[in-house]
């Protein structure tokens, strides 16, 4: 049947956007189906009215993005008291992210559309300005580029290959372009049109596969990494501070020799280089093992009278000497610092119970007997920008610690590790994850996972981390790629209000969609 989005009943449009959302969520781990990553948005893009303008877009836009994000980000209701001390703020706190982020799924309906509007053929309207948008998200204080649609084809080890060269965000850019191909079809009824879909598909995939080939495993470091599996409501409680330790220790005790031994984020819950005896403890169990000891910890300075707090990672050296700290970088918005808050008086007096913590300013790069690592702190990892940063600064391995205890069972650890894998890919380095409560694992510089721990469950594991050589083509064009994208877009879609579309050749889109 014939049919256009001004046709459909306005209720029935925003339905199918709202299911077209939520099976986005799908798309990501612990589900082992990010193939359908290629083919879920096909009903939004056919229903929002982007394409001809005659449905209302930005409304549908706006209700697509609001079902994927609470679909993808629902976990946030089940936050710790570490993240969110006030409990009934738990739930508002998921639907106001959902809210915040499918605000750029407005941005996204409105931008396809004005590109639309210059005979911009609308599957690469879509794919850019997705892309631009995706990308737009990840920025500033409040940047959260969570479910990025690129993360879905982390299982696909031939397409995740893309990532060396394009990035996260290119890989997205394939998969709205995909997706609008496939709405083309269905509107022309032109079948082989499939043919060229099968090739924009097939060629990456083969190439990836054809490189996976002659992939083989250079130079490695012995790392154990350390999963405890401690409860908050344990760790922060101050008589159980020796317990929490002494796990540590006995885990650590029954390693065997690595070079580098890795504890999580936070793992020692004191102010590690001012506490003496803990610190002792530490120093004199690196000297035992002979090994390196990487451990999170809060950290603090004072300085006139101002005391600042840090989120930070520090490496003991086989002599009980303290190598080197990184203090966390990008902090995690309204859990450890109020954003904007320095520049506006009035959010000081908000209290929702975060930490207090300061950005670190230094790309501190740690040594491992002569190979070059540096530390993503929690999440930390999602940022390809920042994790770029440090391979720039010559960082040959990249060790993420995290304390993901407080997703809960939900879809979030599995997220969130499923981010980090593609750091490893984008730079061609070996990734060392290492969470309290799970997942841990060891990814190679090709996305291949060669061991992982459950959630939930105390364990050690131990193997070899690769360590990569930095040189992508995505190490040298990422970020001022995304940032060109979004430039053009939005000057296009300005544009697009002073310029008649008559006055631009280009391909005519069909008026008839079919549904």
């Amino acid at each position: 049947m014939d049919c256009n989005a001004e046709r459909l009943p306005r209720g029935a449009a925003a339905i199918i956007c709202a299911v077209s959302g939520v099976s986005v969520s799908f798309c990501f781990w612990p589900y082992r189906t990010g193939f359908l990553a290629f083919v879920v948005l096909v009903p939004f893009i056919l229903a929002s009215g982007i394409i001809d303008g005659r449905g209302r877009h930005i409304l549908n836009s706006f209700i697509f993005g609001l079902a994927y994000f609470l679909g993808s980000l629902y976990w946030i209701a089940m936050l710790g008291e570490e993240q969110i001390a006030v409990p009934w703020l738990r739930l508002p706190a998921a639907i106001v992210l959902s809210l915040y982020l499918g605000v750029f799924m407005i941005l996204t309906g409105w931008l396809a559309r004005r590109l639309v509007r210059l005979r911009i053929p609308f599957e690469i309207a879509m794919a850019a300005a997705w892309t631009a948008m995706e990308y737009l998200r990840s920025l500033g204080p409040l940047g959260f580029p969570w479910a990025s649609l690129g993360y879905s084809q982390t299982p696909y080890l031939g397409m995740l290959q893309m990532a060396a060269v394009v990035g996260t965000y290119g890989i997205t850019a394939l998969i709205v372009l995909v997706n609008g191909m496939l709405a083309r079809t269905l509107i022309t009824r032109r079948w082989s049109y499939l043919a060229l879909i099968a090739v924009v598909l097939l060629v990456p995939l083969a190439a990836g596969r054809l490189l996976l080939r002659g992939a083989v495993p250079g130079r490695t470091v012995e790392v154990s990494l350390i999963q405890p599996n401690i409860s908050g409501k344990v760790k922060w409680d101050k008589t159980y501070s020796d317990t929490t330790l002494a796990i540590l220790r006995r885990m650590t005790l029954s390693t065997p020799d690595s070079t580098l031994v890795i504890w999580p984020e936070t793992a020692v819950p004191v102010h590690l280089l001012h506490s003496p005896v803990e610190m002792y403890s530490v120093a004199s169990l690196a000297r035992h093992k002979g090994s390196r000891i990487l451990l999170g910890c809060p950290d603090y300075t004072y300085d006139e009278g101002v005391t600042m707090y840090f989120n930070s990672a520090v490496l003991v050296s086989p002599k009980g000497s303290v190598e080197g700290t990184y203090r966390k970088i990008h902090l995690v918005p309204f859990g450890e610092m109020i954003p904007f808050e320095k520049r506006f008086e009035i959010l000081k007096r908000i209290d929702l119970g975060e930490g207090d913590f300061s950005p670190g300013t230094d790309l501190t790069v740690f040594d491992a007997e002569g190979d070059p690592f540096a530390v993503a702190i929690c999440f930390e990892s999602i940022y390809p920008g920042l994790v770029g940063d440090f391979v720039r600064a010559g960082a040959r391995f990249i060790v993420n610690i995290t304390n993901d205890e407080w997703f809960g069972p939900s879809l979030g650890p599995s997220q969130h590790a499923q981010m980090a894998i593609m750091r490893a890919v984008e730079y061609r380095v070996g990734l060392a994850r290492c969470a309290n409560t799970g997942i841990s694992m060891l990814v190679d510089p090709y996305g291949r996972v060669s061991r992982q721990t459950g959630l939930f469950t105390r364990d050690v594991l131990t193997g070899p981390v690769a360590v990569g050589d930095g040189e992508t083509l995505y190490r040298k064009i990422g970020g001022r790629m995304e940032l060109a994208l979004l430039i053009v877009c939005l000057a296009l879609g300005l544009l697009s209000y002073v310029l008649p579309a008559r006055r631009v050749k280009g391909f005519d889109t069909p008026s008839r969609p079919v549904l």
